[in-house]
């Protein structure tokens, strides 16, 4: 192997080596992007609603009902309790 052999194969051995740190870098900046991972699945979320909104009307105010119910129950049992600890 002459001296201009081993220097292509060191630029195409250089240049995959390259093409996999992109890869690799690429990879971890989707994983490690939360803003844009988090963007994503409130997209996908509120396309899962919308869609279930359209399908089955009905299921879907059941389903409002049944989070507004939770949620005020959660609040109401907060003020009971904050309450009770400010007049102890």
């Amino acid at each position: 192997m002459n001296s201009q052999d081993r220097k292509q194969l060191g630029i195409a051995e250089a240049d995959a080596a390259r093409a996999e740190l992109y890869d690799t870098l690429g990879q971890l900046s989707d994983r490690l992007n939360y803003a844009k991972r988090i963007d994503d699945a409130t997209q996908r979320v509120g396309l899962r609603i919308r869609e279930e909104r359209t399908e089955r009307p009905l299921v879907f105010v059941a389903g409002v009902v049944a989070v507004a119910a939770t949620a005020g129950v959660i609040v109401w049992a907060i003020a009971k309790r904050a309450g009770r600890n400010f007049r102890a």
